[in-house]
């Protein structure tokens, strides 16, 4: 397993300034963001993240983008402009959203709109050599382990993969294992983080408190294990303890050593 960083955490700096950092943090690669960084269609954008990665000795992870399928009032988005961004990065992978609505507020009518659109997006991207990768997310239709069973039971295609990171709205530690093995052969990539979450604070960012790595040694080192080896596959640092370069030097520290054991 390699290391990197999704570049969205932090949104602060430029493209140069991450690939620095990373650098400095001794990780393999970057997952370019599609929201900042790296916008859907800005091919002069994915060349110029491409190259700087590149010439640095890193890799392009994959695309972190924030395609959700269907947009509001179930309007289908454009995937043309998300598959060309990833290919001018030179990344077979891309983590799009899993719609935008819970699953259990999702009805029969928007499931089935939302499974044959993403199916014609899978075989597009087949059609490139790119694999599509859920965000495992609450408030979308992978919010839990069960969730997340069914739609890849509905969806039935050998290019859809997830990424995984710990449930951190539902905090049992059983549970969180139990999914990740459950899902391992469908497993593409990593959110790897350290949040406790307080859901009576306010607004998403409100509710989640960031905190360092190392204090979930124990439960990383149980995920980590829990996994079949694969080269292909990055464990991707994902927003850090005040935003802070310095968190996140320690934090990849961190990630790093458990990698090498």
């Amino acid at each position: 397993m390699k290391t990197g960083i999704c570049s969205v955490t932090f949104r602060q700096f430029d493209v140069p300034q991450i690939v620095d950092l990373v650098k400095k943090a001794g990780l393999n690669a970057v997952e370019w963001g599609g929201d900042i960084h790296v916008k859907p269609g800005d091919l002069a954008a994915a060349k110029t993240a491409r190259e700087i990665t590149r010439d640095a000795g890193l890799e392009v992870s994959s695309y972190g983008s924030y395609y959700r399928v269907l947009e509001e009032e179930d309007q289908e988005q454009d995937f043309a402009p998300v598959l060309a961004a990833a290919f001018a990065l030179g990344t077979d992978t891309i983590r799009i959203w899993p719609g935008s609505r819970p699953s259990e507020a999702a009805g029969e009518t928007y499931r089935q709109q939302f499974a044959d659109k993403l199916r014609r997006d899978l075989d597009a991207a087949a059609a490139a050599g790119v694999r599509l990768a859920l965000e495992f997310h609450m408030n979308s239709l992978t919010d839990s382990n069960a969730a997340t069973r069914v739609l890849l039971d509905e969806i039935n295609h050998p290019n859809l993969y997830i990424y995984w990171q710990p449930i951190y709205w539902l905090s049992d530690f059983e549970y969180r294992l139990q999914g990740l093995k459950t899902f391992k052969e469908r497993i593409m990539n990593l959110h790897v983080f350290n949040w406790a979450f307080h859901p009576t604070r306010g607004n998403w960012g409100e509710n989640i408190e960031r905190r360092p790595l190392q204090e979930a040694a124990t439960e990383w080192k149980h995920y980590l294990a829990a996994l079949p080896p694969r080269q292909d596959r990055f464990a991707l640092l994902e927003f850090v303890r005040g935003d802070s370069p310095e968190q996140f030097l320690e934090d990849a520290q961190t990630l790093r050593q458990w990698i090498e054991k």
